[in-house]
């Protein structure tokens, strides 16, 4: 690291240990106890991160803003023309830019969540809670996570441009999604019928599906609309006028953004950076910070998940894209 890298890092070290020194009511809020140790972070002391999809680019972003290292949102061209905040590994030396590599993972959601139950992982950044099956797993291994929300985010369902459906009640998709309604007639659409894309199980998509829209409801069991992938719905709908499917927010709006799909609203409420801040619109869901909770209070891990726990990272989460739960500590 240059000069110039290292004393960013060093400034923006102490920025967080006065944040530190000044949250005794975060602790009470929050209920987690204070690190116990102030360390500043670096290449060599820098937890291994990892989460969803949607969370890539904020967890890039927050590596890089902490390390002083560069980075620029870009375009994958050469892969899936989704954006993404890069490190310019280019600008690193080679022990730098292969800790740099290990430091900064993307399992996915599940992968990661399984990771850190293992001690594979020091903290993830996820774009839901714990699921049903990975508490189970987590139960046999004797391991409890902490968790906290640190930005806010959006369910939202998308269709193709030309589909002229532009709100679906909640009723309206719980029936689509049990298979009581099949033509996008009887919800105000054109007489064809609906085509309902749907997540493999256990990735983030597919959890709050079942537990945040369903509420205990039966989904049909349709296997060949399963998309494994966090892309899988845009690609689905870009040739099918009839279909829908459901992603996040944020991956829709900052990551893809590319006009091949449409967001549709919830009750006459269309999900936009204001109806989620304010929430008004139904579905609005929490991004999750989380670590084992034997982790050693002394680690930069530790340090991480507090600081974004009491709101004192919410600079780079707004930088992100991200909504922030609080602007009490910027």
């Amino acid at each position: 690291m240059n000069r110039k890298t290292i004393i960013t890092a060093f400034l923006i070290a102490l920025l967080g240990l006065a944040a530190c020194s000044n949250d005794d009511n975060n602790t009470v809020e929050t209920g987690l106890e204070k690190p116990t140790a102030a360390t500043m972070l670096t290449l060599s002391n820098a937890p291994l991160i990892d989460g969803s999809d949607s969370t890539e680019p904020l967890r890039n972003l927050l590596m890089c803003r902490l390390l002083g290292i560069d980075c620029q949102w870009r375009q994958r061209l050469h892969t899936d023309a989704t954006w993404c905040v890069v490190p310019q590994y280019q600008t690193l030396n080679d022990d730098d830019n292969k800790a740099l590599q290990r430091i900064l993972r993307n399992r996915n959601t599940h992968g990661s969540f399984v990771s850190l139950i293992d001690g594979d992982n020091d903290i993830i950044i996820t774009a839901r809670g714990i699921s049903r099956d990975e508490q189970k797993y987590a139960d046999e291994k004797g391991i409890q996570l902490l968790s906290r929300p640190v930005a806010k985010d959006a369910f939202v369902f998308i269709v193709n441009p030309k589909n002229p459906v532009r709100s679906l009640t909640i009723e309206q998709i719980q029936k689509i999604y049990t298979g009581e309604i099949r033509n996008w007639r009887e919800v105000g659409g054109n007489d064809a019928t609906i085509n309902p894309y749907v997540r493999n199980p256990n990735s983030g998509s597919q959890e709050k599906m079942e537990t945040i829209v369903m509420a205990g409801l039966t989904m049909i069991d349709w296997p060949e609309m399963i998309g494994y992938v966090m892309l899988a719905p845009y690609f689905q709908l870009e040739n099918d006028e009839n279909g829908i499917a459901y992603t996040p927010f944020y991956y829709y709006d900052t990551i893809v953004n590319d006009g091949r799909t449409q967001v549709i609203g919830v009750n006459g409420i269309v999900p936009s950076k204001q109806t989620i801040e304010n929430d008004s619109y139904p579905y609005v869901t929490h991004v999750m910070a989380s670590v084992r909770a034997d982790t050693d209070k002394s680690s930069t891990a530790y340090q991480l998940f507090y600081q974004l726990a009491t709101g004192q990272h919410n600079g780079i989460i707004k930088e992100s894209g991200y909504i922030v739960l609080s602007d009490k500590f910027m």
